[in-house]
C-alpha cells in the first residue's frame, strides 16, 4: 500500500499540499506503537492491521481495554487534552498508519470543519462503547456479562472490531473479571450443555440459553 491508497481509504480530501506532509507508519506485530506517558507526536489513522488498547494498574498488572481495526484514530484525546499518551498502544497484528504530524494537524486541519468532524465521530464512539462496558461490567453478573459479550460479537459487526478475541484471559479482561471466573461459567454451561469445549475452542450449542443469561444486555 502506498500514501495514495492510505488517503483514498479514510476519504477525506487532503490538500495536495498536506498530503506531502503525510506518511506512512509500519508497525511489526508485537511493536508498540504509542505508549504511556510519553508526548503524542500527530494522529495515526489506521488503514491495515490490528491493535490494541492496555492499561497498567497500580498493582502493575495490564488492563485490556479494547481492539482497534480500521478505521481508528489514535492520538485525538491526547491532542484535544494536550496530555500525554494516556494507554499502550500494541500492533496484534502488523499495522499501516497514515501519520499526520501534530503540526500540520494545528496548522491545516485544527479549524477545518469536515477534519474536525471525522475526529468527534471516532470520539463518539470511543466515549459509547466505554461508557456501555462500565456500565454492564459493573451492574451483571459474570455469567449475564459473557452471554451479553457473546451475544454482541455475534450480532453487532462494529462491536465486533473492538472486543472480539479468541482468548479467554483477554475476554475475561473486557467484560471485568477474571479467567478463573470465566471457566467457573464455562464449567456450569458445559454440564447444562449450554457450550461444548474442545481443543478448539467453545462452541455454543444452545444459543437461545445464552440470550436468556444475557438478560437482553448488550455491549453496545
Amino acid at each position: 500500500m502506498d500514501k495514495n491508497d492510505a488517503i483514498n481509504i479514510w476519504g477525506y480530501p487532503f490538500s495536495n499540499r498536506i498530503k506531502e506532509k503525510l506518511e506512512l507508519r509500519i508497525m511489526k506485530r508485537g511493536e508498540r506503537i504509542l505508549g504511556a506517558g510519553e508526548p503524542i507526536d500527530g494522529l495515526y489513522l489506521l488503514v491495515e492491521g490490528r491493535y490494541y488498547v492496555t492499561t497498567q494498574e497500580v498493582t502493575g498488572k495490564e488492563l485490556l481495554l479494547r481492539y482497534c481495526h480500521p478505521p481508528a484514530i489514535l492520538g485525538d484525546i491526547e491532542i484535544f487534552q494536550s496530555c500525554p499518551v494516556q494507554s499502550d498502544c500494541i500492533a496484534d497484528r502488523e499495522c499501516t498508519f497514515l501519520w499526520i504530524p501534530l503540526a500540520v494537524y494545528r496548522n491545516d486541519l485544527q479549524q477545518d470543519a469536515a477534519f474536525c468532524q471525522l475526529l468527534l465521530k471516532e470520539l463518539s464512539f470511543k466515549l459509547q462503547t466505554c461508557t456501555v462496558s462500565s456500565r454492564v461490567n459493573a451492574l451483571s453478573s459474570v455469567a449475564t456479562r459473557l452471554a451479553a459479550y457473546l451475544c454482541t460479537i455475534a450480532t453487532d459487526e462494529n462491536y465486533t472490531h473492538y472486543m472480539s478475541t479468541t482468548n479467554l484471559t483477554d475476554i475475561a479482561s473486557l467484560i471485568g473479571t477474571t479467567k478463573r471466573h470465566l471457566n467457573r461459567v464455562l464449567k456450569d454451561w458445559v454440564e447444562l450443555n449450554i457450550v461444548e469445549r474442545s481443543e478448539e475452542g467453545i462452541s455454543i450449542l444452545d444459543w437461545q440459553q445464552i440470550e436468556g443469561i444475557s438478560e437482553g444486555i448488550r455491549y453496545e
